[in-house]
């Protein structure tokens, strides 16, 4: 197999200083092999009180931004929290996730359509990039750096968990960060060492028939339906999602929760979260939060002239 044709060091002074990008460089020979590290990959939601090495650090920080950009645009910001009560507030915005201000570090993604409307109008041209499709392609670009840093500290021996509940508390963790309008916080990623050196069995995952086809779609009514009924049928005899049951209460629907214990399975659960109350002022709070950070998600054809 032949060889990469720039070596760890090189790489990494491409966007890094010399000294972190040699600090970085002396990591490599340390990490687990990528095959190995994405196949045994488990979110750690219990981490020790220690703080990541700068080594670390700065290895996370070349990974966030190396991974492929949408027309080399860079239409993400990511804001590293190490600050304690900053995390505490954050963990409390997006749904008093305690893993997040357990983590010695908290990485923010974020969508960041305000650099290349500056450049456009600072070039003198109307800024005609619909928002909507600009946020899909920012949330794939900073999906990607934030997966690339997830592997990267765990063949590192750190773990992580990533978190969508930033989206639910968007509009304040902006102004906790300081961060201007049209940068937006979409996901966040919690990295810390495992707590004990405990690290998760990776979950099961859904058959590869209902995930993955070739050429076109493959996959009949019936056989979803008998495929997925088994992994209920699985889900159910291990108890998996009895520990995560969400609440009857959440759904809204009065009375006692219909689901005796240990009929509780993976349809269930995925029907439950789908389904609960507690979804509809969520959405309701995104549709008044991207707005207020200046992004016009349902434009079609607005242009933006320069200012002067």
């Amino acid at each position: 197999m032949p060889d990469s044709p720039l070596d760890p060091h090189e790489a990494a002074a491409a966007v890094l200083d010399e000294s972190a990008a040699a600090a970085v460089a002396a990591l490599a020979p340390h990490s687990r092999p990528t095959l190995a590290t994405v196949l045994t990959h488990a979110s750690v939601r219990r981490f020790a009180p220690e703080p990541l090495p700068d080594d670390v650090l700065a290895a996370l920080q070349a990974a966030l931004v190396r991974g492929p950009t949408s027309s080399a645009l860079h239409s993400y910001t990511h804001v590293l929290v190490r600050d304690v009560e900053r995390k505490r507030v954050i963990a409390h915005l997006a749904g008093d996730q305690p893993w997040i201000d357990h983590a010695p570090l908290l990485i923010v993604g974020c969508a960041d359509l305000r650099r290349a409307r500056e450049v456009t109008h600072a070039r003198g041209y109307r800024y005609t990039a619909h928002d909507l499709r600009m946020l899909i392609s920012a949330t794939a670009d900073l999906s990607v750096g934030l997966q690339n840093a997830s592997l990267v500290a765990q063949s590192l021996g750190f773990g992580t968990v990533l978190l969508g509940g930033v989206l639910n508390g968007s509009l304040e963790i902006a102004e906790l960060l300081s961060l201007p309008q049209r940068v937006v916080p979409l996901v966040g990623l919690s990295v810390g060492r495992p707590s004990g050196d405990h690290w998760p069995t990776p979950r099961p995952r859904l058959p590869l028939p209902l995930l993955v086809h070739h050429e076109t779609w493959s996959l009949d009514a019936a056989s979803e339906r008998e495929l997925l009924a088994a992994v209920d049928a699985d889900t159910r005899a291990r108890g998996d999602f009895e520990g995560r049951r969400i609440p009857w209460a959440a759904m809204g629907l009065g009375g006692d929760d219909p689901v005796a214990h240990g009929d509780y399975g993976w349809l269930e659960h995925t029907a439950r979260k789908q389904g609960r109350a507690t979804w509809l002022p969520q959405g309701a709070k995104v549709d008044v939060d991207l707005p207020a950070q200046g992004l016009r998600v349902s434009s079609t054809g607005d242009a933006d002239e320069p200012e002067g």
